[in-house]
């Protein structure tokens, strides 16, 4: 929240939410997943789902143009 603050953003003004689904540690991406969802259902948001290796040389505003129909439901999990 204290984030959201800084920014003068409102919970209720975000429209799309960007989660990583992996890879990653089972019980890291299941929280982040749960929150994400938790958050798209009380704000009416989109979710939307993109791996690590989507992105190129790590640059996070690539997201953006990762397509919007990505599946949640297939984490990829690392041990």
């Amino acid at each position: 929240m204290e984030f959201l603050n800084i920014k003068k953003i409102k919970i209720r003004d975000i429209k799309r939410i960007f989660v990583n689904l992996g890879p990653g540690k089972f019980t890291s991406l299941r929280i982040s997943l749960s929150i994400a969802k938790a958050m798209c259902l009380v704000n009416t948001a989109v979710l939307i789902g993109f791996k690590s290796h989507d992105l190129i040389n790590k640059n996070y505003k690539n997201v953006i143009k990762i397509d919007k129909n990505k599946s949640l439901i297939k984490p990829l999990y690392s041990s």
